[in-house]
């Protein structure tokens, strides 16, 4: 049971931390800026609704296409956290990551009439770094209830996501720039913290392997 309970407030943090949707305020706000509020509302959803069925598809295909390319799960495990790393020292410095979304592709977002599913929903919410999680969180999950906690997490972060963003507004005034600044430092620091932990596990996996096979030599 505290073993459970441990590997649920990673699947959350982790997952939390990498979705951000204190990151996604300025990006929402600005690409709704002119939206009567039921229209923000709906669009906030289809992002949500967008996030939770790439975040789940991906995580259901992660071992198809481990199995496919021959892929360990120590090895996705060390290139995620590094992966995370990379993203955790870019918000770290305040700093928009690219992997979560280029000028290109806001501004391509900010012509469309619904900018639910992009940019918001992909890749904003459900970005390269959410992805890579849920999979290296599913690729450590060894048992069915390990399993259930990573999709229920993400489930709960999407519902933390759309009471963030839902209240947007308010947030952008009580805590301007700064204040999103700080909080976002903040996040990056978590980021690396599990990029490297990810890595940790991934080399302590590929060590013991290799002291177990040398020995059965």
């Amino acid at each position: 049971m505290p073993e459970l309970f441990g590997f649920t407030l990673l699947a959350v943090s982790s997952i939390l931390v990498m979705v951000d949707p204190v990151a996604a305020i300025p990006i929402y706000i600005s690409n709704t800026a002119h939206y009567e509020p039921a229209h923000r509302a709906a669009v906030l959803r289809r992002a949500l609704v967008t996030a939770l069925v790439v975040l789940t598809v991906f995580g259901l295909l992660g071992t198809a296409i481990f199995r496919l390319f021959g892929i360990t799960t120590e090895a996705f495990r060390i290139t995620g956290g590094i992966i995370l790393f990379g993203i955790g020292l870019e918000m770290l410095q305040a700093r928009r990551s690219r992997t979560r979304t280029t000028e290109e592709e806001e501004e391509e977002g900010g012509q469309k009439e619904d900018v639910g599913i992009i940019p918001l929903g992909i890749p904003l919410l459900a970005g390269p770094g959410a992805i890579t999680t849920v999979i290296t969180l599913l690729a450590q999950a060894d048992t069915m209830p390990k399993r259930l906690i990573v999709y229920a997490a993400i489930v709960v972060v999407l519902l933390i996501a759309w009471v963030v963003l839902g209240l947007a507004p308010l947030l952008v005034r009580r805590l301007g720039t700064t204040g999103i600044n700080v909080i976002e430092r903040i996040m990056g620091l978590l980021v690396m913290v599990i990029g490297t932990q990810f890595v940790v596990d991934g080399v302590r996996a590929v060590v013991l392997d290799l002291v177990v096979r040398s020995r059965g030599g």
